[in-house]
């Protein structure tokens, strides 16, 4: 048995640095800390939790591919730990040095994985080589937005030729005293007017994509189409 703990030791070693350096890399990708590192250990150990911070992982490209690794890495991880517990107890324990043996083994594990220094002093030199790398930097529009239920980006369509916008400047519509941003108008001949400014006029057909209070949101489309 004993030559197989030392394989069994380096597996879980690796595991743990992968879920360490894997919660950095969700980290800098703008998840919080414990979010990160709960996704990291749900998506190794193929927990499948469906839970809206799932989402935050599966909507981004940089996530995504780190989720794909871990999932991966960790069902090698399961067969290789597999593989090698049927091998020891295929051979059986011997007395009670294997016992103590195994067991202590598993409490080294355990206690590293817990140890608070560690895992700091990991994340802390990890984050400073990584910080740095563009490709995890991007962050999703709802991120960078921070859409939630408060929140929200829309779209207001003026189909209406009498509505009260029609014909005005985006000024005299007051939006911004209701705390809702104007992010782009779309004519309906096409024309795209980006971060259009209080002298634009609105149209009948025009769309607005629209940035505010999800409550504010849904009043004004109800007032203007």
């Amino acid at each position: 048995m004993l030559g197989e703990l030392p394989l069994l030791f380096l597996i879980f070693i690796l595991l743990f640095l992968i879920i360490e350096v894997s919660t950095v890399m969700l980290v800098i990708t703008g998840l919080d800390r414990e979010t990160a590192r709960f996704q990291a250990i749900s998506l190794i150990t193929s927990s499948g939790y469906t839970t809206s911070e799932a989402e935050l992982v599966v909507r981004h490209p940089v996530r995504r591919k780190i989720a794909i690794f871990l999932m991966i890495s960790g069902t090698l991880a399961l067969a290789f730990i597999i593989s090698i517990l049927v091998r020891i107890l295929g051979k059986g324990l011997s007395g009670p040095e294997d016992v103590f043996v195994l067991v202590t083994f598993l409490a080294a594990v355990y206690l590293l994985s817990r140890n608070s220094r560690v895992v700091n002093f990991l994340d802390h030199h990890l984050e400073k080589r990584l910080e740095n790398q563009p490709y995890l930097q991007k962050r999703t529009v709802e991120e960078l937005l921070r859409i939630d239920e408060h929140f929200s980006v829309a779209e207001v369509h003026l189909s209406n030729p009498d509505g009260p916008w029609v014909d005005k400047s985006l000024g005299e519509t007051k939006l911004r005293d209701r705390n809702v941003i104007v992010l782009s108008i779309r004519r309906v001949d096409g024309t795209m007017i980006r971060a259009p400014r209080g002298r634009d006029f609105l149209q009948y057909g025009d769309i607005l994509l629209v940035y505010g209070r999800a409550r504010y949101i849904s009043e004004l489309i109800e007032t203007v189409t």
